[in-house]
């Protein structure tokens, strides 16, 4: 592969790191907008904060891939 490939995905696997970091911390919040703000049901601004987190973590996952758990040789 090139330098510029190599830079463009590393670049890319940041963002998407980021963006699955977000996904995981915001929920939190958005939470409590959804259920104070909105005056949706618990039950329906919780299931919206599990599903944003568990995207953020099959994201997280994706990002990574088979890198972060291949033996260091």
């Amino acid at each position: 592969m090139s330098l510029e490939r190599v830079e463009i995905r590393n670049f890319l696997k940041g963002i998407l790191i980021v963006a699955a970091g977000a996904l995981m911390i915001l929920p939190a919040y958005l939470n409590y907008v959804i259920f104070s703000r909105l005056r949706f049901e618990l039950v329906v601004s919780l299931s919206i904060s599990i599903m944003l987190f568990a995207l953020g973590v099959l994201i997280f996952i994706l990002a990574v891939g088979t890198d972060a758990f291949e033996k260091k040789q």
